[in-house]
C-alpha cells in the first residue's frame, strides 16, 4: 500500500467513526460494567464497617436505683444566733460528739479516719477527718455546714438536712477537733451563711411523702370514682331508651366522656357551663363533634339523663 493510499484509508476510517461514534465507545460499556462490579464488591466487603455506629451507644444502668423523695414530716426549725452558734464551745463539742456517734460513725469511724463499718462498701471512701488533704468544700464552719446540708454528689455523703441547724453546728465543731489548726470563719462569712440558710429567721418545713406512696394514695382514692364510672357505663350500655340512644350517637369514648361528666357532677357545674365545656373541646371530652350541632332541648335531655345515672351510681 502506497503512502497516498494509506493516508486516504486513514481519512476514510476517521470519517466512518464520525458517522458512527458508537464504534469509538463500543468497549466503554464493558469498562463501566467492570468498574461498577468492582465498586459493588468493595461495598459488600466493607458493609459491616460502613454500618457501624460511630457514636458510642448510651444505655441506662439498670443497677442504679432512682431515689424517691424522702418522707418528711412538717416541722418548724427554730431560729438560732449564728454569730454565737457558729463559734465552738465546750458544750457544743460535747453535744457534737454524741451526735457524731449516732449519725457519722458507721462511715467515718470512731476516730474519724474514714474506716467505719460501711466504708468498705463505699466508693469513693468516706472522708478522713484527721487528714487535711482532699476536702471538697473546705474545713471552715460555713463550708462544712453547706456540705452537711446538701451532701456531696457522687459519693456516699448524703444530705443531713433533717438535723436541726444547732445540731449540725455541734457536729461540725466536734469534727474540727479531730484535725486541729483549721481556719476559722470571719464574721462576714458567718453572716453570709446566715443569709443563705435563713438561720436567724427560722424556717417552716413542709411535709412531703415519697412519690410512689403518693401515687398509691391517689389510686386508692380514685377507686370509688372508677367503680362509679364503670357501673354508669354498664347501665348506659344496657339502656335502650331514647335518651340513651341520643347519647350513644354523639359519644366517642365512653370512659373519657363519663369521667368528664362525673367531674362536672362533683363540682356541681350548672347546665350551661357543662354544655360550653364539652362543646369547646368535644373530642378531648370523649364526644363526637356532632354533639355541637344538637339543639338546646337535646342538650337538656342528655344532661338530665347522665345526671340521673351518675347520681344513682355515685350515691351508692
Amino acid at each position: 500500500m502506497t503512502e497516498h493510499e494509506s493516508k486516504y484509508r486513514e481519512e476514510i476510517e476517521w470519517r466512518d467513526l464520525l458517522r458512527q461514534p458508537k464504534k469509538l465507545f463500543g468497549y466503554s460499556y464493558l469498562y463501566v460494567l467492570i468498574i461498577l462490579v468492582i465498586i459493588g464488591l468493595l461495598y459488600l466487603v466493607n458493609l459491616n464497617t460502613i454500618g457501624k455506629n460511630t457514636i458510642a451507644p448510651t444505655a441506662q444502668d439498670t443497677t442504679v436505683m432512682i431515689k424517691d423523695l424522702p418522707l418528711q414530716t412538717p416541722r418548724v426549725i427554730p431560729p438560732i444566733d449564728v454569730m454565737r452558734t457558729g463559734v465552738a464551745s465546750a458544750e457544743a463539742i460535747a453535744k457534737g460528739k454524741e451526735l457524731y456517734k449516732t449519725n457519722c460513725v458507721s462511715c467515718h469511724g470512731d476516730n474519724g479516719a474514714g474506716d467505719g463499718a460501711a466504708a468498705a462498701m463505699l466508693n469513693p471512701k468516706p472522708r478522713n477527718f484527721t487528714s487535711s488533704a482532699g476536702w471538697k468544700n473546705g474545713t471552715k464552719v460555713s463550708q462544712m455546714y453547706k456540705t452537711i446540708d446538701a451532701g456531696i454528689p457522687g459519693s456516699g455523703m448524703t444530705s443531713f438536712n433533717f438535723l436541726l441547724p444547732a445540731d449540725r453546728f455541734a457536729i461540725i465543731h466536734y469534727i474540727r477537733t479531730l484535725l486541729p489548726g483549721q481556719p476559722n470563719d470571719s464574721q462576714d462569712e458567718l453572716k453570709q451563711l446566715d443569709a443563705a440558710f435563713h438561720l436567724s429567721e427560722g424556717v417552716n418545713i413542709s411535709g412531703q411523702i415519697p412519690v410512689k406512696k403518693a401515687m398509691t394514695i391517689v389510686v386508692k382514692e380514685s377507686v370509688p370514682e372508677n367503680i362509679a364510672i364503670q357501673h354508669a357505663i354498664q347501665k348506659f350500655d344496657g339502656d335502650s331508651s331514647e335518651s340513651a340512644q341520643l347519647l350513644r350517637s354523639v359519644i366517642g369514648d365512653e370512659t373519657k366522656a363519663f369521667t368528664v361528666l362525673l367531674y362536672q357532677e362533683q363540682t356541681m357545674k350548672p347546665f350551661d357551663e357543662c354544655m360550653t365545656g364539652i362543646a369547646e373541646s368535644p373530642i378531648s371530652s370523649g364526644f363526637k363533634p356532632e354533639i355541637t350541632r344538637l339543639s338546646i332541648e337535646r342538650w337538656n335531655d342528655l344532661y338530665r339523663y347522665t345526671h340521673r345515672i351518675l347520681q344513682e351510681e355515685h350515691l351508692k
